[in-house]
């Protein structure tokens, strides 16, 4: 049997193990180029290779050939198993780019798991929240560093202080606040007619933030820290109420950019779905 149609073989397989890689992501927006599963992939195939010619050797008959797979095979092995471990390709997009398929993950196990327990479920819905947040704010931060260049490094933080427990409790931790998702019940509290807006973290989560009329004007409805927030338009896509300001930005694509401020303690930007009635 010709060496060609082995490594034919090898080849194909790895395309394939590459591409099946992606079959337990949430949603199809959810794709995006890994490098760390490329390399997996290729450590795979490496495998293959060596496991194959092993169980072939009859048919495969030239030694000196044989001996170059199987070291090339490891050495293969051996690199990509030494990228996957050290990620030293892997910069701030391209980590993004392949976290946001593995936050995918953890979404749709979270999901559909059959779970009983009331404890594991409210664990199960945090995770959900906290992937869709994220993958929503690695979208915007892979579009912004593209754009724009990187941003320059933040200030320290202010060194923690000893305080009592209940002052503890009331301390609000600005720079960690972020969207929370909205149920129906709290959208009709601020707009009874279900709003006219809704941005969500992806297509298949709920609402962070609605907008619509209100009998005082244009409005928007967003909870913070279990807290539901009406912000008041300040123009077409800008709201605010106080030190928290929301902002909708459209962008080249079917995505829509939420920028989310809090005073200069906060801002974080969101890249999701955007859908309006009528």
């Amino acid at each position: 049997m010709h060496y060609s149609r082995f490594f034919m073989m090898i080849g194909t397989s790895t395309v394939v193990m590459f591409v099946l890689m992606y079959l337990n992501t949430y949603l199809w927006g959810h794709i995006f180029f890994s490098e760390t599963r490329l390399y997996m992939a290729i450590l795979m195939g490496a495998t293959m290779a060596v496991i194959m010619l092993a169980y072939m050797l009859s048919m495969y008959q030239n030694t000196k050939a044989n001996i170059a797979i199987f070291v090339g095979a490891i050495v293969l092995f051996a690199a990509s198993l030494w990228l996957v471990r050290v990620q030293f390709t892997v910069q701030d997009r391209s980590y993004m780019r392949a976290m946001i398929p593995h936050h995918s993950i953890a979404i749709m196990t979270s999901t559909r798991a059959e779970i009983t327990d009331p404890r594991v479920r409210g664990l199960a819905d945090d995770i959900i929240y906290a992937q869709d947040k994220e993958i929503a704010e690695m979208r915007y931060l892979i579009a912004d560093i593209g754009a724009n260049g990187e941003a320059s490094a933040t200030r320290s933080e202010t060194p923690a202080q000893v305080v009592d427990a209940q002052q503890a409790l009331q301390t609000e931790v600005v720079s960690k606040v972020d969207p929370e998702f909205l149920t129906e019940d709290e959208i009709a509290a601020v707009f009874p007619n279900g709003g006219n807006c809704r941005f969500a973290y992806t297509s298949d989560s709920p609402a962070v933030l609605v907008t619509g009329e209100t009998g005082e004007g244009s409005a928007a409805a967003m909870k913070i820290s279990g807290d539901l927030v009406r912000l008041n338009a300040q123009g077409e896509n800008a709201f605010s109420e106080g030190p928290l300001s929301a902002e909708i930005a459209e962008t080249n694509g079917d995505l829509t950019d939420l920028i989310v401020s809090a005073g200069t303690d906060y801002e974080a930007g969101f890249r999701g779905q955007l859908t309006c009635s009528g």
